[in-house]
């Protein structure tokens, strides 16, 4: 997979490293199954979406990837609340928002996840 297709975009590469203890709690979080809702939904929408799941194979990856998809679910919902929506309309449409990425990346043909890796930049 690509840095792009992992979200590894140069916002979430900055958080990994501004923030590694962070990430390190994420991880431990995510490998005891004992995580917060935001970052609970990056990880478990994984399972509606088979063939994002199939090329994220190691768990390494999906763990990587649903800690890059939580730094840009933020990202969302910080935007969303700055258009002036209330926090449970702003997390609603950051979910939505990553719901779409990760159809996108679903999608067998590159150029279906080419247009939606595009926005992201």
């Amino acid at each position: 997979m690509t840095q792009e297709e992992l979200l590894l975009t140069s916002e979430t590469q900055r958080f990994r490293t501004e923030h590694p203890e962070t990430i390190k709690d994420w991880e431990r979080q995510l490998a005891s199954g004992e995580c917060g809702p935001d970052l609970h939904f990056c990880f478990y929408a994984l399972e509606a979406y088979p063939n994002l799941t199939a090329r994220l194979d190691a768990a390494e990856y999906r763990f990587d990837f649903a800690i890059n998809a939580h730094i840009l679910h933020a990202k969302l919902q910080e935007q969303f609340l700055e258009d002036g929506h209330i926090m449970p309309l702003a997390l609603e449409h950051a979910n939505e928002a990553l719901s779409d990425i990760y159809r996108a990346l679903n999608e067998k043909h590159p150029k279906g996840r080419a247009e939606i890796l595009k926005s992201l930049q």
